[in-house]
């Protein structure tokens, strides 16, 4: 009897690969840009079927049991395809990323706490490469890339800062700056865990999938730093 599997993601191209790498050693959401919430953008996936010639141990997703394929048994082998779930998060994450670096280049100038500065450093460092991997994500699909804005077109996506917190802390230094930053990032950094929860919970595209994963992990971690530290300003 033939048993199914998900098979090895698409291995994304140099762009996408090079992100993630220097990035960490790594549901429906709402809608945003004009984006029509009825449509699909889901490709279905291509099936073929194979016969093992060992045992083979297949990891199951987040939650789930790893499955056993035994030598001689035939398997199902899920090759691409993606869902509408998959698109919204990556075309969303891209925005919500561009704004956490827009909000971590403000620090250099600003912030008083080194460790406010390093908070930032690594928030830069890590976002501004995974954002190159998600916009190869939908190039290598056919899809369009959000364009880049000040932001206030993604204004309804989860822990996004308004323009007038974004101009207050363009206004603060010091102390301030510090205090107005923790708090804006780590408002920001929550909303792209609902955003990540979402897909992890709904996405079909592996690569998005941990995507999301990654960013649940990094950024929960950076949250905890960030409470950390305003809990001692």
């Amino acid at each position: 009897m033939a048993r199914s599997r998900r098979a090895a993601p698409r291995v994304p191209g140099p762009a996408a690969g090079a992100a993630f790498a220097a990035a960490t050693a790594l549901a429906v959401m709402t809608g945003c840009g004009g984006s029509d919430d009825s449509a699909d953008r889901g490709v279905a996936p291509s099936t073929s079927t194979a016969t093992s010639d060992a045992r083979v141990i297949v990891p199951g997703r987040p939650g789930e049991t790893a499955e056993v394929i035994e030598p001689g048994e035939s398997f199902e082998i899920i090759e691409g395809g993606y869902s509408e779930t998959d698109v919204r998060f990556v075309e969303q994450m891209i925005p919500h990323h561009r704004q956490a670096v827009a909000m971590a280049q403000l620090a250099p100038e600003r912030a008083e706490d080194e460790r406010v500065l390093l908070v930032a450093d690594r928030i830069a460092a890590g976002q501004s490469p995974e954002i190159l991997a998600l916009e190869a994500w939908l190039t290598q699909r056919d899809l369009p890339v959000p364009a880049e804005t000040d932001g206030h077109d993604h204004g309804d996506l989860p822990g996004m800062i308004t323009p007038f917190q974004l101009e207050q802390l363009r206004d603060a230094s010091g102390a301030e700056f510090d205090e107005l930053f923790l708090t804006y990032m780590s408002q920001h950094h929550a909303g792209a865990l609902e955003m990540a929860d979402a897909e992890v919970a709904g996405g079909t595209d592996q690569t998005a999938v941990e995507m999301a994963t990654d960013v649940n992990a990094t950024q929960s971690a950076e949250i905890a730093r960030m409470r950390e530290i305003l809990d001692s300003l």
